[in-house]
């Protein structure tokens, strides 16, 4: 009992150290706002970010995370805002048609699918998930 209350008062000084030379605990932030002083925002508006500045590799590369995540439905939308910035993005009609095809809807995994072997024959990536998700129709179908 003794080690553990020994523990938590050196994690709890080593904290307040940490935080204290980071500035989180400084004397400025104690002191109360002069009532003439207008009251701060929240977040200011130069910490919204721009998502203007994305490319559609970053979508895409978004898109690839959030799939793996298990958010399919996310990972869609980010790969179609890809093709919105880039509409002949093979890879992003790609993972569209994964997409698709985790949340088992053939029919637009399909699509997705074909439209990237359109644009890209040689994507061998494409026309595996194509195949697949051909062959997981038919098998439904059964």
């Amino acid at each position: 009992m003794a080690r553990q209350i020994r523990t938590i008062a050196f994690l709890s000084l080593t904290t307040c150290g940490f935080f204290s030379a980071c500035g989180f605990f400084s004397d400025k932030h104690r002191e109360e706002a002069p009532s003439s002083r207008p009251p701060v925002a929240a977040v200011s508006p130069n910490a919204v970010p721009d998502y203007s500045r994305l490319t559609a590799d970053h979508w895409l590369n978004l898109s690839r995370a959030l799939y793996l995540e298990g958010k399919y439905l996310e990972s869609i939308g980010a790969a179609q805002t890809a093709l919105s910035l880039k509409p002949d993005f093979a890879l992003a009609y790609n993972n569209i048609g994964a997409a698709y095809a985790a949340l088992r809807l053939w029919d637009p995994a399909i699509q997705a699918d074909q439209q990237a072997v359109r644009l890209e024959p040689g994507m061998q990536l494409a026309r595996n998930n194509l195949n697949w998700a051909l062959a997981q129709k038919a098998l439904e179908k059964r």
